[in-house]
């Protein structure tokens, strides 16, 4: 990868987002920063606003961002997202603000993405006063209407879901104080340098990626839930679930075959403590046992210092009832210390027992810095490479997604009145018929 080979072997493509945080990038990526910046300065008195449209990898990770790195942004622009083509979230998104004061980001790597289009159509009819994009299709952003100069390039050899160190970020630039996103790239590439020198014995990355692979293949765990104790990540599951499952769900090798086992599981989780009230009953006691990943940050916190305490005293708590759990002797004992009869003892003592022995993982940085961030999704791309090599898959193409995509295009003109496809079956032309307007 760091070869600048043919890694992603089914498109033909390397695999270089890595150059995108590197300190001596390429002249191409360096322009386009220097782009970016100059933009930034420019365009931050103009506006009160941006709203980024994008989705998939055009929006987890700028929303991540810009979410996570909140203390970092700048007081007087609001950071708006839209991705679902339901018509309810661009609505949302430009709700309350002024058009002559808002910067709309249109973003999409091929710019064909329909749920992209379709929304920045409906914003562009809104009539913002400025418009941007980033996009590895500038012959065709351009046609749509975008100015020259607002068009800022990424390139084939960066996936989408790896994007967010190119110029898809746009609106982190804008919105982040100077440098947050120069150090955000500065702490991905220090991971960069420790995965691509550190032997495996003391490689985080890899060693990471090698728990995971003996949770799901020795011991048949099928899922992991990601619980982040910040608030401020609390967009981190999502953003993980498509780095993990869009690069490592596939059902052949790279060259072909069949895969005799998984290659990836199912990635869940929210922020902590709310999972605790959510799902954690299932973590604990469910037949299935299910690993679990803690995110801490030792400093930083915002707030009184006794949250910070009480934050840190849930989630280890939480790894530690999940390790030592609770017998049924214990359980029982410890009713009937509390005043209950022998007899109810016993009876409850099944549903208050915790097997313990279920996997936990902490990972635990010194504070939630753009540097830190950086260097924790860097961390979290390379384990997530490593598994793929294990796999012996492609992680860098995502044809079940293209599949959907090809599908719904053909349904577009039919669930609008248009004829329907020849080779339609039977379930679908039904559901056709009922969702078609005036139904």
């Amino acid at each position: 990868m760091f070869a600048g080979g043919e890694v992603n072997v089914t498109e033909h493509r390397a695999v270089m987002h890595w150059a995108l945080r590197a300190p001596a990038p390429p002249s191409e990526v360096a322009d386009v920063r220097a782009r970016m910046a100059a933009f930034a300065q420019r365009i931050r008195p103009a506006i009160d606003a941006v709203v980024h449209l994008g989705i998939g990898g055009s929006d987890l990770g700028p929303r991540l961002l810009v979410d996570a790195l909140k203390p970092h942004r700048l007081p007087d622009i609001d950071v708006r997202f839209a991705a679902n083509v339901d018509g309810a979230d661009v609505a949302d998104a430009i709700e309350g603000l002024d058009p002559k004061r808002t910067l709309l980001i249109v973003v999409s790597k091929t710019f064909t993405t329909q749920e992209t289009l379709t929304n920045a159509d409906f914003v562009r009819s809104w009539g913002p006063a400025h418009i941007a994009a980033a996009t590895a299709a500038p012959d065709r952003a351009r046609t749509w209407g975008v100015p020259e100069g607002n068009i800022f390039p990424f390139w084939d050899w960066v996936g989408g879901r790896y994007s967010l160190w190119s110029s898809v970020s746009l609106a982190c630039v804008i919105a982040l104080k100077d440098n947050s996103f120069d150090q955000l790239l500065h702490g991905a590439s220090e991971m960069d340098v420790h995965f691509r020198s550190a032997p495996f014995a003391r490689n985080v990355p890899a060693l990471a990626a090698a728990v995971q692979m003996w949770n799901r293949e020795a011991l048949g765990r099928g899922s992991y839930a990601l619980i982040p104790y910040s608030e401020r990540l609390r967009l981190l599951p999502a953003y993980m679930q498509q780095l993990e499952m869009e690069s490592n769900g596939k059902r052949v090798t790279r060259g072909g075959a069949s895969l005799a086992r998984p290659s990836a599981g199912v990635t869940w989780g929210a922020a902590g403590t709310n999972a605790q009230h959510s799902f954690f009953q299932l973590l604990h006691q469910g037949v299935e046992e299910i690993p679990v990943e803690l995110v801490l940050f030792k400093d930083g916190h915002e707030g009184p210092p006794a949250h910070r305490a009480k934050l840190f005293a849930n989630a280890l708590a939480q790894a530690r009832a999940l390790m030592v759990g609770k017998s049924e002797d214990a359980a029982r004992a410890e009713m009937i210390a509390k005043g209950m009869s022998a007899e109810e003892a016993v009876r409850l003592a099944p549903h208050r027992t915790f097997e313990g022995d279920r996997t936990s993982t902490i990972l635990c940085m010194d504070a939630l810095t753009p540097a830190a961030l950086g260097a924790l999704i860097a961390f979290y791309e390379h384990r997530t490479f490593t598994q793929g090599v294990l796999a012996g898959i492609n992680s860098f193409d995502q044809w079940g997604v293209e599949l959907g995509k090809e599908m719904a295009n053909q349904l577009t003109a039919p669930l609008q009145g248009g004829a329907e496809p020849q080779d339609l079956d039977a379930s679908t032309a039904a559901w056709i018929g009922r969702l078609r307007p005036n139904r």
